[in-house]
């Protein structure tokens, strides 16, 4: 990477900084080699859970891991259940997970990443800035007050044309291996750093997006994070930014953290096996219609319902709704509970789910290898 020193306007005032101005990458002499031992055990299905989603939470970026990490999943499966309940926070949280699920689908939807990929991901991850969904016109910098006691300075803003298209081009054309693509434009895109706001989040979908496509269903590396020193994964991006890591192996910290979420996911799927097993239990002591069933594997995602939440996602009316909820109260699976509000609404919640969710959650944060 070169470093630069160029005059910009910074808060209204003309200052002079150092910018860093990552490699090209195409027609770079690229000799990494890599290929991770993932994915190397069964899995079962648990109704309509999905692993990914249920980690969004922890990737969609903004508040998410910060002012919104405290918050329960009763209050997220409260908001998202169709009841009416008002909790402000928690309706924001749902709203960026979701956010961040349909731009990974828009990486995902695709086979070749064009400019309209990148801006239509960043508009909805970074939702909340009023220029996202644009390449930003302006200098930003990563860390402190200003850009001379930042951690990095990305590139001019008249350097971003040439810069994204470069990484369009590498990331479509070149013919090395999927995770080398995914871990040099992911490092390459953060260096960018071509929006205003949510460039991480944007290349989190990209590293995910093209991992999985080679090998199926990941805990984003990102995660890894949690348990090591923040340095080493700033040295992991850096790593590949200078000319002679363009021909090393790739930095210990790809390797470490996916192996990492890899024997983590083996984990978190013998906690749902042990909760399907009480499942199938207590379920096996009286015969179950196929409506209860199908309620049953709803509630792997959705643990708190009502009858118009069931209406919205299977289309059933009251009668049916409430034949399948009371076969699922009577074996002890569902509770009714009432709420403060909406006044006297009534929902059903699963507390054998929740206690499997809250398994997940403080293996995620606690296991270590």
């Amino acid at each position: 990477m070169n470093v630069i020193t160029c005059s910009q306007n910074v808060n209204g005032k003309k200052v002079e900084i150092k910018c860093v101005i990552p490699l090209s990458l195409v027609d770079r002499k690229i000799n990494i080699k890599a290929n991770f031992q993932l994915n190397d055990f069964k899995r079962s299905k648990y109704g309509e859970f999905c692993l990914n989603t249920f980690l969004n939470r922890y990737l969609a970026g903004n508040r998410s891991l910060k002012e919104s990490r405290s918050l329960s999943r009763k209050r997220l499966a409260l908001v998202t259940s169709h009841i009416g309940y008002l909790d402000p926070e928690a309706v924001d949280l749902v709203a960026q997970m979701n956010n961040y699920e349909n731009a990974k689908k828009i990486f995902s939807s695709t086979s070749t990443i064009s400019i309209e990929t990148l801006l239509d991901a960043n508009k909805l991850v970074a939702s909340e800035n009023i220029k996202s969904g644009s390449i930003r016109e302006m200098q930003n910098w990563i860390g402190g007050d200003t850009p001379n006691k930042a951690l990095h300075v990305p590139p001019p803003p008249e350097y971003l044309d040439e810069l994204i298209n470069d990484w369009l081009a590498f990331v479509n054309c070149s013919s090395l291996a999927e995770e080398v693509i995914a871990i040099i434009g992911h490092n390459q895109l953060l260096s960018i750093h071509p929006f205003t706001d949510g460039n991480g989040r944007v290349a989190r979908l990209f590293l995910h997006v093209l991992l999985e496509k080679k090998y199926g269903d990941i805990i984003h590396p990102i995660l890894y994070r949690i348990h090591e020193e923040y340095g080493e994964y700033i040295n992991a991006i850096n790593s590949t930014l200078e000319e002679e890591g363009l021909s090393n192996n790739l930095h210990d910290f790809w390797n470490k953290s996916l192996l990492w979420g890899n024997n983590l996911m083996k984990k978190l799927h013998e906690i749902l096996e042990v909760g399907q097993s009480e499942i199938f239990r207590i379920i096996s002591l009286r015969p179950i219609s196929k409506d209860a069933q199908i309620l049953i594997g709803h509630l792997w995602s959705q643990p708190i319902v009502c009858e118009l939440g069931l209406f919205k996602h299977f289309g059933w009316n009251f009668y049916t709704s409430q034949s399948a909820i009371k076969e699922l109260i009577n074996a002890n699976l569902l509770f009714p509970r009432k709420l403060r509000q909406p006044e006297n609404a009534i929902i059903y919640d699963c507390p054998l789910i929740f206690d499997v969710w809250k398994e997940l959650d403080n293996l995620i944060f606690s296991y270590k290898e």
